[in-house]
């Protein structure tokens, strides 16, 4: 679904997914055939993945830290590139990424240390 995840699903989704990375939309790319727009991000903190998405980028101008990878989404979410940010959270099928949830990085910062405080985590997230 395109609907933003409630705290509750937030904290799960940090726990669970496939994938977990702290980056920015670059571009997003739109397929009607497949009814799917492929968003282009780069990251600057890959807590972790299952599968080799997000690989290393080798670029004199670009941070040894970053790496892009793709991850797909329904067409119908009307995902666009923006300033920012984000926190990816999504599963893995057959290769690709798919997009779970994906708050502005503060606004996940600011989900979890109430969480936190309140002792409802999930698990222990490494904050920076």
């Amino acid at each position: 679904s395109c609907r933003p995840c409630n705290d509750t699903e937030l904290l799960m989704a940090v726990c669970s997914s496939d994938f977990v990375v702290r980056g920015s939309i670059k571009n997003v790319f739109h397929d009607s055939r497949r009814q799917t727009s492929l968003v282009e991000v780069w990251t600057t903190k890959v807590y972790w993945q299952r599968s080799g998405v997000f690989e290393q980028q080798v670029h004199p101008y670009v941070s040894s830290q970053s790496r892009r990878g793709r991850i797909r989404t329904l067409l119908q979410c009307h995902v666009k590139p923006g300033d920012g940010q984000f926190l990816f959270t999504g599963s893995d099928h057959f290769g690709e990424a798919w997009l779970g949830c994906a708050p502005r990085y503060k606004d996940f910062l600011s989900v979890y240390h109430k969480a936190r405080m309140g002792r409802r985590t999930f698990c222990n997230f490494p904050l920076d």
